[in-house]
């Protein structure tokens, strides 16, 4: 277990016992209803040991075990280690190993030169491999650990720890770090409000079995990487039988059981992944199942799956690929589906630009630099302006008081953000604001509502918005030039599946000196749209908002003999370019 992924040295000593002491205090008031009696008193007797004690197991419980060698142990916040050990083998919080079954765990502890010293007959010419073996056949495990001139000491409740820090934090996969980025002001969060009545973990049910969740991950994790699937398969049947009505916990069975179906898939056992794709909801098992249903030769049941997707899509994504997968299929084996749309979608506008090449700059510095050049200003916002405007205006949705979705101080969202529930359980908030920016007679009310949340919670962390890219001045011109309007439709796609939908954004903004917007997506020499990019310039089309694609390519230059580049060239525009487009196409409102 590790409860610091590093350990600053500029924090005060001891900064790490009031983040462990503060967990605690937490877990202790808002779940203490629903902690075994064992949890409590390790909770109640930490509080009962002296300081040191206490600052010795979180040093222990943070390093990498399980077992450590008590001549080792050093820390300068505590004088007397040896009197801190006797406190916590007395208090039950450590237990010094007497017995030993996997010698292994004894031999790491020591150097190379020491099993020399201490153990009879060891051979230095030996490796250190060949050196560990030999011990371990010479001698029984019982008998080394009392051949060693050292105590050996192992934390105890390691596994309530781990219990404490998932109530804490709401996963496994968050630790002490965050409390360290916090006191260091790298990165500080929302204030929301979090008590016994709106937490996740309500029942001690629903704690079971997030655990037994994480365990069984951990497992099936393993044994994939060992490419066990005899004893995966003889898992499945327990695995399929589970039920949950909790969706965050149907959510992580069902990504689990994905996760299996595919790795059948690797195995060339696709009727047994097809079994299991049929057990779970979430994507992308019908889109599995669609592909192994064409492998197998099924090509209407596929065609209909794929027209299920179609009327039904969990996602963009999925309803893309139900209609390109189908259509090529149907042609394939000249099948009629009355449901396909019968055009293409418009093609993306797109134009070319060439500019000198600069290997100390991006190139979309460089179509930013030939934006100005023509008079426009220009910005390289990538996935951070829109986002961060929505993240702004949307803050107080956010941050809602909404049972169950916020676990601890350092979230940078609920923990529904990512879900469909998300929009669900605030939908008639969304709406409202949403409805506001369809007005222009609300306008500088909207624009208050962005600009104070940018001033009030300057730093403050939030999935959505990235400070580093943003500033007042940028937020005022945007602010300016893009109508209301297109934002709410921006908004609105992202509220439809903001996981997604919350990348895939054009690289640049201009601004062209004569009013309006355009968002500006630069590809440099042999790269392309990615599919979310082009899901949003589909988007963009359909709405009418004003968005394009800009090819680059090198502009012929001369090099000198001693490799120069010549920079006496202009950056220009690619002749049948039209340049006036490029930069005035932008909508004025």
């Amino acid at each position: 277990m590790q409860l610091y992924r590093s350990m600053p040295e500029d924090l005060p000593q001891g900064y790490y016992l009031e983040n462990f002491n503060y967990l605690f205090d937490f877990v202790g008031s808002h779940y203490a209803d629903i902690l075994n009696e064992r949890e409590k008193n390790y909770l109640t007797g930490f509080r009962d040991l002296s300081d040191d004690a206490q600052k010795l197991y979180v040093r222990l419980a943070g390093r990498r075990g399980p077992w450590f060698r008590l001549d080792k142990l050093s820390y300068v916040e505590i004088p007397d280690i040896a009197s801190a050990v006797a406190e916590l083998i007395s208090a039950s919080y450590l237990s010094s190993v007497k017995s030993l079954q996997e010698p292994q765990n004894l031999l790491k502890l020591m150097t190379k030169s020491e099993l020399v010293v201490w153990f009879e007959g060891a051979d230095k010419r030996l490796s250190r491999q060949a050196l560990d073996q030999w011990l371990v056949e010479k001698h029984a495990p019982e008998d080394l650990i009392g051949m060693v001139p050292f105590q050996i000491v192992e934390p105890i409740g390691l596994d309530i720890l781990q219990i404490l820090k998932l109530l804490f934090f709401g996963n496994l996969y968050q630790d002490f770090t965050q409390f360290v980025l916090r006191d260091l002001g790298i990165t500080p969060y929302e204030k929301y409000r979090f008590d016994s009545a709106g937490r996740f973990f309500d029942v001690r049910s629903i704690l079971d079995t997030t655990i037994e969740q994480y365990a069984l991950n951990d497992t099936v994790m393993e044994l994939i990487e060992l490419g066990d699937a005899q004893t995966l398969r003889q898992w499945l049947p327990s695995m399929l039988q589970l039920g949950f009505d909790e969706p965050t916990i149907l959510r992580r069975h069902h990504r689990l059981l994905n996760r299996i179906a595919r790795e059948f898939e690797r195995f060339n056992d696709i009727n047994f992944a097809q079994h299991i794709y049929l057990h779970s909801s979430l994507e992308p098992s019908r889109e599995r199942q669609v592909r192994i249903m064409t492998k197998q030769g099924e090509i209407t049941p596929a065609l209909k799956l794929c027209e299920d997707i179609h009327q039904n899509p969990q996602s963009e994504a999925e309803f893309e690929f139900a209609q390109t997968f189908a259509t090529r299929l149907a042609r394939q084996h000249k099948i009629s589906c009355d449901w396909l749309p019968s055009s293409a979608p418009a093609p993306i506008v797109n134009f070319d630009v060439s500019v000198q090449p600069d290997v100390n700059r991006r190139v979309e510095i460089l179509a930013q630099d030939w934006f100005v050049q023509q008079g426009s200003q220009a910005y390289y916002v990538e996935n951070a302006l829109l986002p961060g405007l929505f993240g702004l205006y949307f803050w107080d949705v956010i941050f809602a008081e909404i049972k169950g979705v916020f676990f601890n101080p350092f979230q940078r969202g609920p923990s529904d953000l990512f879900t469909p529930s998300f929009v669900e359980r605030r939908q008639e908030k969304i709406n409202a604001k949403l409805m506001l920016m369809t007005d222009k007679a609300n306008e500088q009310e909207v624009n208050l509502c962005i600009t104070d949340c940018f001033s009030r919670k300057f730093g403050l962390a939030n999935h959505f918005v990235n400070w580093s890219w943003l500033t007042a001045d940028l937020i005022e011109l945007a602010l300016l030039r893009i109508p209301k309007a297109d934002l709410a439709s921006i908004f609105a796609r992202l509220l439809s599946d903001l996981k997604n939908n919350r990348s895939g954004f054009p690289d640049l903004i201009v601004f062209p000196d004569g009013g309006g917007y355009e968002l500006v997506e630069v590809k440099g020499p042999g790269d392309k749209l990615q599919q979310n990019q082009i899901r949003w310039f589909n988007y963009f089309q359909q709405q009418d908002l004003p968005a394009r694609v800009i090819s680059v390519a090198w502009q012929q230059i001369d090099t000198l003999e001693d490799g120069k580049i010549q920079d006496d060239e202009k950056i220009q525009a690619e002749p049948g370019a039209k340049a006036g487009s490029a930069i005035g196409g932008g909508r004025v409102e």
